[in-house]
């Protein structure tokens, strides 16, 4: 008779459920990994490799130290595998009395023997004393699984070291079933309980964590379904505002043609009013003409046919009527030609800002901020480095709408470069701002990331991660003059102050003072890996470089090169150095021996007033120039534009390199960075 559990096992006896998910074919020695994922032995061994073996469905790593044969036996599988081969073998002999010269077919299955047994053994099987109280049942219905329980009940397992015994005793010192030979021999003095007892005991343990498991699959199920609803809700807002664009647009089309035949009617209305009077006009000239004109060839014809008395009579009326046609005046007519004006009239908003542009999460608002236009305060200095540069760069500022004829002329050059892609921007905490930042100067501490900032307007450092995160302020020594430059060399970090260069630590620990040469308000710096500070020199056109240790280790003069300005300096990692000439309007880059490699000037490039410079890794270079950074290959005379956003409510100050980020500050103490 079939027990209860009948259905629920044979739904395990089949064949998807014994085939390997590796070789598609019945388990050959089943291994179980600590996944539960069961595969043959074969089929495990190719794939371990230095003592590890992944799991292919879960991909869960497991420490093999001996290889896959140290895996445990999968004996679930390995007794359902019995009964599903027995099933599937439709010619079964008798195992009591068929040899070698006769096979006789059995009909039934003793289930506890496990013999197949034919007709008589079956009779006799059911007549001997030893066997009469063993269940014997019909073939077929065996084959059928009608109890497949009950050989499920009576399988045992056999001891690995004692075949000949089935494991009946759990080892609770060890943790292993044993037989009776090994709970006589090797676990003798071992806590030892039978397996009923074990299993007894362990049930409510193992039932209270498939319990548990329920519980995290609801939580799973749950948080599912929340992913779900939030991509649900995700692609409904992604449609409203794909909408929203797509109707903005279409209203913005509609206007703008609306705007379109208003204006021409508008137009035509005054053109057809003009044509008219001039029309009018015109005919009234034409019909003075002819007046004239008739009277000219009735007066010549007096004069040469006409009698003397003839000539005499009409004289006074030829008189009268060429005085009349002479007194005529005509209407003078203005040509009053329209004006127009368009109100987006400026080339760069329709060819380059974009009209929709996305605040994401975790980014600051960049699209609130008004259109530039001549005359805005966002056209102010690009800073107070020292009172004669923002003299200086006022007077740029009387020609800042060559920012936009610059940007016209260069930008079909322009749009073919490839763009350096907007990442996030940050900037510090507003409860350690006094007064509005002015950043002057920007480094980069080697290996750490981490972005340094010079404050001038509140005398400080303020000091970002790797990812932007405001980490604190460092106070500035005490000077007489504000600080303009920043670099770090080493462990070492290098202000200016007008003349004077400041070494600190790290930490803002103050370590030296030195005086630099010439007069200058402001020193630009730069650092060449922790060997030396490298200082711009302004009208000296000159670079002094200085050791950590207070040393002026060298100085760096241009063969032949006088009448300009240095200001930002930046030193590659083929110690070439670069400085922007604020005067000459151009960029210098020069070896250590004063050698000039190389001069880019607006002429040839794509520079019109370059400010801020550095270098990366391989060479590149990349200047600050009105609203846009230029980036210049080692070979590269002309550039291409890298960054030219037209929203920026305040021009790009100063620029560094980290990795394959640009980091760009803006006016307002903002900083962009850029993914190169």
């Amino acid at each position: 008779m079939a027990t209860p559990n009948s259905t629920s096992l044979q739904d395990l006896i089949r064949e998807d459920f014994l085939t390997c998910k590796i070789c598609y074919d019945l388990y050959v020695v089943p291994k179980i990994l600590p996944c539960l994922h069961s595969y043959c032995l074969g089929c495990l061994d190719p794939l371990v490799e230095n003592g590890i073996v992944q799991c292919p469905e879960c991909r869960l790593q497991i420490d093999v130290p001996g290889g896959a044969t140290s895996l445990k036996t999968n004996f679930f599988i390995n007794g359902l595998l019995e009964l599903f081969q027995m099933k599937c073998n439709k010619d079964i002999k008798c195992t009591i009395c068929s040899n070698v010269q006769k096979v006789v077919a059995a009909i039934s299955r003793c289930l506890d023997c496990k013999d197949f047994l034919c007709q008589m053994c079956s009779q006799g099987h059911c007549c001997s004393r030893l066997t009469l109280h063993h269940k014997v049942v019909n073939l077929e219905e065996f084959l059928a699984g009608n109890y497949d329980s009950e050989v499920r009940f009576l399988q045992e397992l056999y001891c690995q070291s004692h075949p000949q015994e089935a494991l009946h005793f759990f080892c609770d010192t060890c943790s292993v079933p044993i037989c009776r030979d090994c709970r006589m021999l090797d676990h003798f003095q071992h806590k030892v309980v039978s397996m009923a007892s074990a299993v007894q005991r362990e049930r409510p343990s193992v039932e209270q964590l498939i319990r548990n498991l329920q519980e995290t699959i609801t939580s799973i199920s749950e948080q599912e379904k929340a992913v779900e609803e939030a991509m649900h809700k995700l692609k409904a807002e992604g449609e409203c505002i794909r909408d929203q664009i797509c109707n903005y647009v279409d209203d913005i089309m509609t206007y703008i043609f609306a705007q379109k035949e208003s204006a021409l009617a508008k137009l035509n209305g005054f053109l057809t009013g003009q044509m008219e009077q001039f029309c009018l006009s015109q005919k009234e000239l034409q019909l003075q003409k002819d007046k004239a004109t008739s009277t000219q060839e009735f007066s010549q014809r007096i004069l040469c046919v006409g009698k003397d008395y003839e000539i005499l009579y009409l004289e006074g009326m030829i008189r009268s009527r060429v005085e009349e046609l002479q007194a005529y005046r005509p209407q003078q007519l203005q040509s009053q030609s329209p004006e127009l004006s368009i109100a987006w009239d400026e080339p760069q908003q329709l060819s380059k800002a974009p009209l929709f542009s996305f605040v994401f999460p975790g980014e600051l608002s960049r699209g609130d901020e008004p259109h530039l236009e001549p005359g805005n305060e966002s056209f102010a200095s690009l800073g107070d480095e020292s009172g004669e540069v923002t003299a200086s760069l006022s007077d740029s500022d009387e020609n800042s709408s060559s920012v936009s004829d610059s940007s016209t002329e260069s930008s079909s050059y322009a749009d073919s470069q490839a763009k350096a892609e907007y990442n996030y921007s940050f900037e510090g905490d507003p409860s350690y701002t006094k007064e509005k930042p002015n950043i002057t100067g920007i480094a980069v501490v080697p290996h750490t990331g981490q972005v340094l900032l010079l404050d001038q307007a509140n005398d400080e450092i303020k000091q970002y991660s790797s990812y932007g995160q405001f980490e604190g302020v460092i106070t500035l020594p005490s000077s007489n003059s504000a600080f303009c430059g920043i670099s770090v060399c080493g462990k070492s970090l290098a202000c200016s102050s007008e003349s004077h260069l400041f070494f600190l630590t790290l930490d803002g620990l103050f370590l030296r003072k030195l005086q630099m040469r010439g007069s200058e308000s402001s020193y630009a710096l730069a650092s060449y890996q922790d060997s030396y500070v490298a200082v711009s020199e302004g009208t000296l056109c000159s670079i002094s470089l200085y050791s950590p240790s207070g040393w002026c280790v060298g100085r760096v003069q241009p063969n032949n090169y006088h009448g300009g300005k240095f200001l930002f300096i930046a030193v590659s990692s083929w110690e070439e150095f670069v400085v922007s000439d604020f005067i000459k309007k151009q960029i210098v880059i020069m070896q250590k021996s004063g050698l000039v490699l190389n001069v880019l000037q607006t002429s040839t490039s794509l520079l019109t007033k370059p400010f801020s410079v550095c270098v990366d890794e391989d060479r590149n270079l990349f200047v600050v120039d009105q609203f846009k950074v230029i980036q210049f290959s080692p070979d590269d005379e002309t550039g291409k534009v890298v960054v030219d956003d037209l929203r920026m409510l305040r021009r790009p100050r100063v620029l560094a390199i980290s990795n394959d980020n640009l980091i760009l500050v803006r006016e307002d103490g903002i900083t962009d960075v850029y993914y190169l």
